[in-house]
């Protein structure tokens, strides 16, 4: 493909976004969890983000959050449990769809209110 079609492609939104950076898990306080990922190398017209929330123990997301534009940190409040073992993606969406989803962070225990027995695998 020539790069004038490539660049074409890429303004007419036939592309989909490329692959986040894994998210990294920033703080864990009370009840909520800050998350913070890098955009795609090619990040042109995303306009949202989407993540998932998954258990290592099951292939499928628990539950997922649309991100306002093109912002690429968010905090998770009152979704988790206490005691449960979570991780997360996340993907990069424009007008030609959702890209591929991250890896998955690195899984850690919710440790509830207390903000203690915080363990991260």
């Amino acid at each position: 493909m020539c790069i004038c079609s490539y660049a074409c492609a890429i303004i007419t939104g036939e592309y989909s976004p490329g692959k986040p950076s894994s998210p990294r898990i920033m703080s864990i306080t009370g009840q909520s969890v800050s998350l913070e990922w890098t955009a795609p190398e090619s990040d042109a017209y995303i306009f949202r983000y989407v993540v998932i929330c998954g258990s290592p123990v099951t292939p499928r997301a628990l539950y997922s959050r649309e991100i306002v534009y093109r912002t690429t940190h968010c905090t998770l409040t009152n979704m988790l449990s206490s005691g449960k073992t979570y991780q997360f993606a996340v993907a990069a969406i424009n007008d030609a769809g959702r890209g591929e989803f991250s890896d998955f962070s690195s899984s850690f225990t919710f440790p509830g209110k207390s903000g203690k027995g915080i363990e991260m695998c």
